[in-house]
Formats: structure tokens, C-alpha cells, sequence
């Protein structure tokens, strides 16, 4: 088991690696009959016992300074908005994060700008992205950052 689980890890960094991130939060975690993994976020029925924040030696051409701003819309325990987020920072991005569970006036700018009431929407310049779409903020981000 004990080999699997090395094998399952050595996986997971090599996978975020390729993804260009420049470190990432793993997360050990043990089920009822205590077998332990490491995943990104604990499974239902399993229970967190460590975590790491792992460098996979990526950087932004533009060291640690953000020259990208986005605004993220966003609520309290929202997985897919914690992985935009985690991407973001990631990728060296500027981060504005407006709380759309707080107030009607965020939500009323949500819907205005995205045309629904949706989370995560990101928008990067005048580009607005609904949900994570991983590929889809790259190449944004990558258009940003040629300009």
C-alpha cells in the first residue's frame, strides 16, 4: 500500500508540474479502515492528517511582481472557486475576489457583467469566463501577457 501510495504522489507532482504551477497544497488523508492517500481535498468519509505545500520549480517570466489583474466572483466553500483561485495565484495573477454571497449590489454587478448569477466568474480585462475553465483562463492570461 505503502508503494502505492509513493507512486500515487510521485503522480500527482509530476502531473502539476506539467500544469505550470509553481507550488501546490497536497493533502494526506485516512479513511475508516485508515488507509491514507494523498489528494488534493479530503473525500467524504476521510479525514485530513497532514498537508505540504510542494514547489514543482515553476516560475512567472516576470518573477514574483503580478501584472495581470483579475476580478474573481466568488462564495464561502466553493471548491471549483478555490481552484480558480489556487490557479490565479498560481499563474502570479493580481487578484480582486468579490464575495457574491455578501451583497445584492455584487450580485446585481455579476449578473450585469457575466449575465447570470453564477461562481467562479473571472474577469480578466474584458473577458469574462464563467466556471473553471482552465484552458480557457490560460490562453487569456497568456494573450494578457504578450500584450
Amino acid at each position: 500500500m505503502k508503494h502505492c501510495l509513493k507512486i500515487l504522489f510521485a503522480t500527482m507532482l509530476v502531473t502539476f508540474s506539467l500544469q505550470g504551477y509553481s507550488a501546490v497544497n497536497i493533502v494526506e488523508c485516512e479513511d475508516e479502515q485508515g488507509e491514507r492517500s494523498f489528494q488534493k481535498n479530503c473525500p467524504p468519509g476521510s479525514t485530513q492528517v497532514g498537508s505540504k505545500r510542494i514547489s514543482t520549480g515553476g516560475s512567472s517570466k516576470e518573477g514574483n511582481n503580478p501584472v495581470i489583474q483579475a476580478t474573481l466572483y466568488a462564495i464561502p466553500e466553493c471548491g471549483e472557486c478555490d481552484e480558480v483561485r489556487e490557479f490565479l495565484q498560481a499563474k502570479n495573477v493580481s487578484i480582486t475576489e468579490k464575495n457574491a454571497d455578501e451583497s445584492i449590489e455584487i450580485q446585481n454587478e455579476l449578473t450585469e457583467i457575466s449575465g447570470d448569477l453564477k461562481v467562479p466568474t473571472v474577469v480578466i480585462g474584458e473577458e469574462v469566463i464563467i466556471g473553471y475553465k482552465r484552458s480557457e483562463i490560460e490562453a487569456i492570461l497568456l494573450k494578457a501577457g504578450d500584450e
